[in-house]
């Protein structure tokens, strides 16, 4: 097999990391943005989202319903956005930087400073871009188009593979059922990796006291009590270096995965 073959070979464990790392990326980014105080809910555009914007409209709410919606603009701007870009460039490992680059920046940069200087909807419409930037560009698993947000349809997909796999004993879908397992397991270790470093985060900033803690956030939780009212309360200022070494790793890796020949995705 010459070196170009390989390359090809290559292609789709490519894809499928990338799509992976974006997989697990998102339910980092979901965990986190659950514990900041300017956002306190999840950041992809989920039917739990759908509900608080009929809640909050009801309620009168129309700061969190503003917040919500704006999500929901960021969502649908990433998507179109993705849909004319994700072809833009000829070359694969240049159209890959520039897709991963546009997903993975963000992404840092709101942890980083946004969360400081900008009012929430800001940071919807940011994130809510992310979500749908992930969605447009990284969805390839092996053979099957993964929502990279983990919403209730690749649960339902879950479902019908192992009906296929373990009732119907075909063999094809026993593998469409491992893949989507793998995929919901990688957004709840997302959220898992979160929490064990916002742990450590919590110990030393604690222990900090000074530079550490100033590089912090000021956690909020809200706790919703009846269907439209909410309170906050501040549980901790803790420091954010050991959970934004995390979110900065993880964005990086996947550029050691570049296509590197122009034939790299010939196969997809």
């Amino acid at each position: 097999m010459n070196t170009e073959e390989k390359e090809i070979g290559k292609a789709p464990f490519n894809a499928s990391f990338v799509t992976s790392a974006s997989i697990f990326i998102l339910g980092y980014l979901n965990a986190f943005a659950l514990n900041t105080h300017d956002l306190g809910t999840m950041i992809t555009a989920q039917s739990g989202n759908v509900i608080w914007l009929g809640i909050n409209a009801a309620s009168g709410y129309w700061g969190l319903f503003f917040d919500n919606f704006s999500l929901f603009i960021g969502f649908i701007a990433g998507a179109v956005f993705a849909a004319h870009t994700q072809s833009l460039q000829k070359n694969m490992a240049r159209q890959f930087f520039f897709n991963w680059s546009m997903f993975a920046v963000p992404v840092v940069i709101y942890p980083l400073l946004m969360q400081y200087v900008v009012p929430s909807y800001i940071s919807f419409i940011v994130l809510g871009f992310v979500s749908g930037i992930a969605l447009g560009y990284f969805r390839q698993l092996h053979h099957l188009e993964i929502n990279n947000a983990m919403a209730t349809g690749n649960v339902r997909f879950l479902g019908l593979h192992f009906a296929g796999a373990f009732l119907k004993k075909n063999k094809k879908e026993a593998a469409a059922f491992w893949t989507y397992f793998v995929c919901v397991f990688l957004y709840a270790f997302g959220a898992f990796v979160y929490t064990k470093l916002a742990q450590m985060d919590f110990k030393l900033g604690l222990a900090g006291r000074g530079f550490i803690i100033g590089l912090g956030d000021h956690s909020k939780r809200k706790f919703r009590q009846s269907l439209g009212f909410s309170e906050y309360r501040t549980d901790v200022v803790s420091s954010n270096v050991i959970r934004l070494s995390g979110l900065f790793v993880s964005c990086i890796v996947p550029y050691f995965f570049y296509p590197k020949k122009e034939t790299a995705y010939a196969e997809e």
